[in-house]
């Protein structure tokens, strides 16, 4: 199929200029602040072994799921204050490429990141005043085990993740695992946004089991809902996108809708097109290379972006609205 390029300005709900006031801008000023921060990765590169010791147990006791997560999963040490547990984060801390990639995260300006995530999680207290805000917030070097990971009060950042694809530390990780477009999205510009992002998909909407165009409707919600509490991100950055991805996608977008009905996309509910469509990559399966990945989550979040707009509608009333209400409400451009 053939994928036709149009003006980027006829067709994308952000841009027109004729748009009412923005029923998304809210006041915070008044919002407390009942969440904190640990740098657990700062932490352990930098205590005595008495006293990360005592700090292990205390983490323990409070975090179980997070420190579990962050020494279990992401770097094999069981979480026991004992000898053991000393001299494998001692054998962590002594290697060179650990001490190379270390120095690579302290770069990352962790004040102006919180400032973004204050603002957010802020946000998100004003448009959902009943549902789960998240209490703590950790960042840790998971060696590239996950970007961010989420429980019901917790949200773990993998700084590792995002300190830039052209660092040497990040170009020395091996290929095959790797990939060149796996290093070019650790990128810190994505940071704030997969935090969002993490905690929307695992506390507010789940995983539907529908069909295609069920899940394309969730990944707009999630997408829509993280960019009102990131006002300021751009669409492209929201998206997981780089310019120029951003722009063949809206360029192409009509020819992308063209091309998910006349292939009956939409209701199918194998796991291949989920894949295909949703999954992330070096472009979308089935449309031409040059495409981004992800493309189904792009479509998702024009659709729900034109509904949401249109009906002005509060962003908790939002997460309830049926799939195929919000589905034939779009009229292609």
């Amino acid at each position: 199929m053939r994928f036709w390029f149009f003006p980027l300005f006829i067709t994308f709900v952000y841009i027109l200029s004729s748009c009412s006031s923005n029923p998304y801008e809210i006041s915070t000023e008044n919002v407390k602040k009942d969440w904190s921060y640990l740098n657990i990765d700062s932490i352990v590169m930098t205590s005595s072994d008495s006293d990360l010791l005592c700090r292990i147990s205390e983490w323990k006791r409070k975090h179980r799921e997070v420190m579990d997560f962050s020494f279990g999963y992401c770097l094999g040490i069981p979480i026991q204050p004992d000898t053991t547990f000393l001299r494998k984060t001692n054998d962590f801390k002594k290697d060179k490429y650990i001490t190379r990639l270390s120095k690579s995260i302290n770069r990352i300006n962790l004040n102006k990141v919180k400032l973004d995530l204050d603002g957010g999680i802020k946000r998100m207290k004003v448009f959902f005043p009943k549902k789960k805000i998240p209490q703590n917030l950790f960042f840790i070097n998971g060696l590239f085990s996950a970007s961010v990971f989420c429980t019901e009060k917790d949200i773990v950042v993998g700084l590792d993740r995002y300190v830039g694809g052209q660092e040497k530390v990040i170009q020395e990780l091996p290929s095959q695992q790797f990939h060149t477009w796996i290093k070019k999205g650790m990128d810190v510009r994505f940071l704030e946004r997969d935090v969002f992002a993490g905690w929307l998909m695992t506390n507010y909407l789940e995983e539907t089991d529908e069909n295609f165009a069920s899940e394309m409707i969730r990944w707009g919600k999630i997408l829509f809902i993280t960019k009102q509490l990131l006002p300021n991100k751009d669409e492209a950055t929201i998206l997981r996108y780089f310019p120029d991805q951003m722009e063949w996608a809206m360029n192409s977008q009509r020819s992308i809708w063209k091309f998910m009905v006349e292939e009956e996309l939409l209701f199918k509910t194998d796991e291949e097109t989920r894949v295909h469509l949703l999954n992330e990559g070096p472009f979308s399966i089935g449309l031409p290379k040059e495409s981004p990945d992800r493309i189904g989550q792009f479509m998702g979040y024009l659709i729900v972006s034109n509904y949401a707009m249109e009906k002005k509608i509060e962003l908790n009333k939002l997460l309830d609205v049926p799939y195929n209400e919000i589905l034939q409400s779009y009229k292609a451009k």
